[in-house]
């Protein structure tokens, strides 16, 4: 069997088919491409979600159940995120389904975004009017959609990023009590296995975004490897604003670009944080 012949739907079925305990987080041999285990499944928090890590094999999907109480309060004890506003935001009709369009699927897979959605910590929509993919901006309590951000896919298409709605909210992706600051969407999912990551969508702190990212207990600024003046920069104006424990991280190459034991090395391994002083 391979999960390459295979649609989301198909394998989903195959998965289900595995009869694996709720709540349950596990490697196992991976039944698309038999690969020993190779195969990372998560059926924790009302979902299902699964992903092979063999390079050949294109197995991943996830499928989200409804999240109860005892969910919000576990992960988000304390309340960090009822400081969103929940203003209407209406998804325009153009926004379908990820699974739509082949090109998205394989921009988000080039761009370390695809675990964060087979997790669960992070969704996507393809939009066909400007062909864009599509990052969605939630309330992490209540779960409703307050914005998005959309990444042009044409090179020639202007502007690169577009915000819909509310443009006073960062895009946050993890559960994590420590949380990173970065430029884009694709770096806020790539570190969100090991922190939260906080796009600002730019290289400069609004106001609007200070309520959003107090509940953290480390924040680390890291834009991109060309804005380090401006991540610190950014460190002295939350400084100023009473945020104790901010650091500084110099990159040798976008977030977006590091896996996962990289980003864990840099951010919890031996060197020492980088601080302006």
């Amino acid at each position: 069997m391979r999960s390459y012949l295979l649609n989301y739907k198909q394998q989903l079925e195959v998965i289900k088919g595995l009869s694996i305990d709720k709540d349950t987080q596990a490697r196992i041999d991976c039944p698309f491409c038999n690969g020993r285990n190779t195969l990372s499944i998560d059926t924790s928090d009302n979902k299902i979600s699964w992903y092979c890590f063999h390079a050949s094999c294109s197995a991943k999907g996830r499928q989200q159940g409804e999240k109860d109480i005892h969910y919000v309060q576990k992960v988000f004890y304390g309340n960090k995120d009822l400081h969103i506003e929940d203003k209407d935001f209406v998804m325009p009709d153009s926004f379908q389904s990820i699974y739509s369009n082949e090109k998205a699927m394989h921009w988000l897979s080039n761009n370390n975004c695809w675990e964060s959605w087979s997790w669960g910590r992070a969704d996507f929509k393809y939009d066909v009017k400007q062909d864009r993919v599509v990052f969605l901006i939630k309330n992490n309590i209540t779960h409703k959609i307050v914005g998005a951000v959309g990444r042009a896919l044409n090179k020639k298409d202007f502007p690169k990023w577009y915000m819909y709605g509310n443009k006073d909210v960062p895009f946050k992706c993890g559960v994590c009590d420590d949380a990173v600051i970065v430029e884009d969407c694709p770096s806020a999912c790539a570190v969100s296995n090991i922190l939260t990551g906080i796009s600002i969508m730019g290289t400069s702190i609004k106001d609007s975004h200070l309520d959003h990212i107090r509940p953290y207990k480390n924040l680390y600024v890291c834009l991109d490897r060309d804005a380090t003046v401006k991540s610190y920069t950014i460190a002295k104006e939350l400084r100023s604003s009473g945020f104790d424990n901010v650091i500084v991280k110099p990159l040798e190459d976008d977030l977006k670009y590091y896996n996962t034991e990289q980003i864990r090395r840099m951010f919890y391994g031996s060197e020492n944080d980088a601080r302006d002083t």
